[in-house]
């Protein structure tokens, strides 16, 4: 009986690993690039300036902001005025504003603009130093959670599948792998369908508890989605229900549809009436301390709400994942204390410390390698259980001088996305560097390019040789990442020659990632062509040993016993 449950759920991890695999194999490695999303967008922006020892104090930064909004014509017709303020805290690197314009009709939200500043005049950066139109890195960590090119509603719902099938594959995998931590340390080199079992058991047990929480988290995140009668059962379908629901969830969100509908005066009519702000800014830094904002929210007054100020705290010394803020009456200078907030209660304490681990925004550099590391462990992960599935069953379809269509066709869908899709995602940054910076709609064609290539990728599986066919793509996707560094010293003023000497160490990571992860594929591809010989190779039958010599040794064991 026990044999038989442990063989059910070698079936069960099987089958749920390989049915959903290429999107997981997808989700880990544009999730693992996403999260250092920050360093990306700042490579794939190199008319940005450098990290600079010499930035401007909060005060100053804010007056030269407020003052800009205060003279910009379409900034005076907005309902909402934003201020980010740069430190040294990562993604803290922009000094820029923004602003909501009030909704039209039929719409919940008004259009959104941002405007980056000058640090030194808090004028508006003139066109020829702002930086190119692009997707950044933050493109890549949100198609780990909604594609590209389908529905988001479709999207996030195809991820949680996949997503919940990983949880199966993780569990039934510890069940099957009853020696899971002693196969951990064993390694049999060169024994075919046996050596990549060793492989697939040592990434897997590695780090365990990092895929448990990173896939658990990721279910968490669209709960709403994933149980949508949940909310409505108890709080009424539609957007007032909604609003209902995250105005008791989160105490400061008090703005129902409704009003939202209510006609508002424009900030830049609002402002005239406004107290001073910088004995407001000195109260929030007597309670979090210099350098602990992160941006600045101006409303104005609305229903029963008075027109405030809003500051947000960057927070940075805890797991759990919130929005620390403190708000203040800009016709009276006082703080609004908010009322008994459910941030404290455990439920809500539980769900933001797991979002925080997923996304370890709080994690120190060392801390964020290491997320990145085992980001790409569980990619390998992924890979090797994909590939396995393929060596298992390789030698009989040999043998029948035959693949089956769902054989080949596995064969062919592991090429494209094990090795295709890091050269897919190489293919994105070459075209930020190639693509003209006043090219239109140069954003888009980045991201194109990136599918492009997967889908020739994918062709060219169909077309050659399995063998050549990873052979030539593992090293076209080797080169590229190799060559990523180079290109940047020919097409940027910003290579590690400058970061290096500048000192900003974070820009200067994104060339040396590049470069291990191609030495990476670098030594993926050798390791292809050194068994490029023995891959499709018939199997060789195994000797058979004479009974009468197992008799004997069985006797001359007893006899020793």
């Amino acid at each position: 009986m026990k044999e038989g449950f442990r063989q059910c759920m070698a079936w069960l991890h099987t089958w749920t690993g390989l049915v959903v695999g290429w999107v997981l194999f997808f989700v880990f490695l544009t999730g693992t690039a996403g999260y250092v999303q920050v360093e990306l967008t700042r490579w794939m922006q190199p008319e940005r300036a450098l990290l600079s020892n010499d930035i401007p104090s909060v005060e100053q930064q804010l007056s030269k902001a407020y003052q800009f909004l205060q003279t910009d014509p379409q900034a005076q017709q907005a309902e909402r005025w934003g201020i980010s303020i740069m430190s040294k805290h990562r993604g803290q690197d922009e000094f820029a504003v923004n602003w909501s314009m009030p909704a039209e009709e039929g719409q919940r939200y008004g259009r959104y603009q941002q405007q980056a500043l000058d640090l030194q005049t808090g004028q508006a950066l003139a066109d020829q130093v702002k930086a190119r139109e692009t997707g950044g890195g933050f493109t890549l960590y949100r198609m780990h959670y909604a594609l590209h090119y389908l529905p988001y509603d479709w999207a996030i719902r195809i991820v949680g599948i996949c997503t919940m099938f990983m949880f199966v594959a993780i569990i039934t995998g510890v069940i099957t792998h009853k020696k899971i931590f002693k196969d951990f340390f064993t390694f049999r080199p060169a024994k075919g369908q046996r050596s990549w079992l060793d492989v697939h058991n040592v990434l897997s047990v590695i780090a365990l508890p990092f895929y448990i929480m990173i896939t658990y988290s990721g279910l968490i995140f669209f709960l709403n989605a994933y149980m949508p009668l949940g909310m409505p059962m108890v709080y009424g379908f539609g957007d007032q229900g909604r609003d209902r629901y995250y105005a008791e969830l989160y105490q400061s969100n008090r703005y129902s549809s409704q009003q939202n509908q209510q006609k508002i005066q424009p900030l830049g009519q609002s402002a005239k009436q406004f107290v001073e702000i910088m004995p407001i800014l000195q109260q929030v830094q007597q309670q979090w301390g210099p350098q602990q904002i992160s941006s600045i929210n101006l409303y104005p007054s609305k229903s029963n709400d008075p027109a405030k100020i809003e500051f947000y705290k960057i927070n940075t010394d805890k797991v759990a994942r919130s929005r620390d803020s403190l708000q203040f009456n800009l016709t009276t200078g006082q703080q609004i204390q908010e009322g008994q907030s459910n941030q404290d209660r455990a439920a809500m304490q539980f769900g933001s410390t797991v979002l925080g681990l997923h996304e370890g925004s709080f994690a120190a550099p060392l801390l964020r390698v290491l997320y990145v590391i085992t980001g790409l462990l569980g990619t390998a992960m992924i890979a090797t259980g994909l590939v396995l599935w393929t060596v298992k069953r390789r030698p009989k379809q040999i043998k029948a001088g035959k693949m089956t269509f769902g054989h080949a066709l596995v064969e062919r869908l592991n090429i494209a996305l094990v090795a295709g899709l890091p050269l897919a995602i190489a293919v994105y940054f070459w075209a930020n560097r190639l693509i003209p910076a006043n090219f239109a709609e140069r954003a888009a064609w980045e991201v194109h390019s990136m599918y492009i290539c997967l889908l020739l990728c994918f062709i060219y599986a169909l077309c050659r040789p399995i063998v050549r066919a990873w052979l030539e793509i593992l090293c076209l996707a080797a080169v590229a990442y190799l060559f990523l560094p180079i290109l940047n010293v020919l097409t940027s003023a910003r290579h590690l020659g400058v970061t290096l000497a500048h000192g900003d160490y974070a820009l200067a990571s994104v060339d040396i990632g590049f470069f291990l992860f191609g030495l990476l594929l670098a030594w993926a591809t050798y390791a292809v062509w050194r068994k490029r010989a023995v891959i499709l190779q018939k199997p060789q039958p195994k000797k058979r040993v004479p009974a009468a010599k197992n008799v004997v040794s069985s006797k001359t064991s007893e006899d020793e016993s």
